[in-house]
């Protein structure tokens, strides 16, 4: 018998719980859009059946990101007192039970589960780099990428199989709760992992550095993260929320726009680790950032002129173009000259950033419903698009 052993069997351990943390952070990521983007295909379905008014259906799309912005606020209070890895189960839960509440056909459960769940998602969205910086520390890049593809691969799934999936469920109501399933799953494996027995000692996070957010909104950096992620998430979820419903009142079935709306986040799926490949060698940044915002300038175009003409050309060229979250992730996870830095600029862009992009979804709602048509929002998010491609010259000029 030799004498390593123990030795052995302490990296046996280790790899097991890398292992089942990996698989956890991917069920995260799973779940970080499914009930967002089915939701979106279901829309003018979850309208008619359950009857509520243009406010309502302009406050839906905008739920998400009110609620990413509000109970991300208060996530390194919560994690603070019970661990991130507690919180994220904490945060698991209260998406289920918010995603299970949607299934009551009510005006009031719909909006009410939408809160309640993706508050839950905020807790996950904030968090995850900091699991990987305990976890994975070796591999943040990697796994960033990862969680990213992944959680572009859900939203891909919601929103192509929602409208089926609430047919065979009877209503668009039970068809939304029918995605606690995944949820659920998501709590179950992640109830088994335990924070990481050892932190490094040289860790800034270790020795209980602490920076505030606010400190880094009155950097240049800080401003422009945050203008930037703002803009690219109220373009990305102004178009997660109202594509298939512009496209359906151009003509195109339900299952259609879903699906052409799948195509726009499958499309990041590959993308996403190409553009942080080519971003990743020296100057290449500033040409990323162009190439990202003259396809969505190019998508929102078509979706403008000719919506349901070439639609999945329109699809490919936004789905490209949403590849600026991961960027502006990267970017986020290399700035800063510590860890304790890092966290306060991913807090305060995520906060804030959401709290703005609400007004995606919400704005394109209420312009919808007074214009009553869809080129002055689409004009809209074109100058908004233009903006986010300013910010982004802006913010790579630094880093040539």
């Amino acid at each position: 018998m030799t004498e390593t052993t123990p030795t052995t069997g302490r990296s046996l351990g280790r790899t097991r719980a890398a292992w089942l943390a990996g698989a956890g952070v991917v069920l995260i990521a799973l779940n970080l859009r499914l009930g967002i983007s089915s939701a979106s295909a279901l829309l003018d379905a979850l309208r008619t059946d359950l009857g509520f008014g243009a406010a309502a259906a302009a406050t839906m799309p905008a739920l998400p990101t009110l609620s990413f912005a509000a109970a991300g606020f208060f996530t390194g209070r919560i994690a603070g007192r019970l661990g991130a890895e507690r919180t994220v189960l904490l945060a698991l839960a209260v998406l289920t039970a918010g995603l299970a509440l949607r299934g009551m056909p009510t005006t009031w459960a719909l909006l009410g589960g939408t809160v309640l769940g993706m508050s839950g998602l905020a807790l996950c969205n904030v968090l995850l780099p900091t699991l990987l910086r305990a976890h994975f520390p070796a591999r943040i890049v990697l796994l960033t990428g990862v969680y990213t593809t992944v959680m572009a691969l859900g939203s891909t799934l919601g929103a192509a199989v929602a409208v089926p999936l609430a047919a065979r469920a009877g209503s668009p109501s039970l068809g939304l709760a029918m995605w606690a399933v995944p949820a659920l799953l998501a709590a179950l494996v992640w109830s088994f992992v335990r924070a990481p027995a050892v932190r490094t000692a040289s860790s800034s996070d270790a020795q209980g550095t602490y920076v505030s957010p606010w400190a880094m909104a009155r950097t240049r950096l800080g401003a422009l993260v945050t203008a930037y992620f703002a803009l690219q998430a109220l373009n990305c979820y102004a178009i997660i929320g109202w594509l298939p419903t512009m496209l359906s009142e151009q003509g195109m079935s339900g299952g259609g726009a879903g699906g052409v709306l799948a195509v726009s986040q499958a499309v990041g799926i590959p993308a996403t680790f190409l553009v942080l490949a080519f971003a990743r060698a020296p100057g290449r940044l500033r040409l990323a950032f162009v190439a990202i915002s003259a396809a969505m300038l190019a998508g929102f175009t078509g979706l403008l002129l000719a919506p349901v003409a070439l639609p999945v050309a329109w699809a490919v060229l936004v789905g490209f173009g949403l590849c600026s979250f991961p960027l502006v992730l990267a970017v986020i996870g290399n700035s800063g000259s510590s860890a304790a830095e890092t966290t306060a600029l991913s807090s305060l862009s995520q906060s804030l950033g959401y709290l703005v992009a609400a007004l995606g979804p919400f704005g394109v709602g209420l312009l919808r419903s007074a214009s009553g048509g869809w080129a002055l929002p689409m004009t809209a998010l074109l100058a908004t698009a233009a903006a986010q491609l300013a910010v982004g010259m802006a913010l790579s000029a630094r880093r040539r």
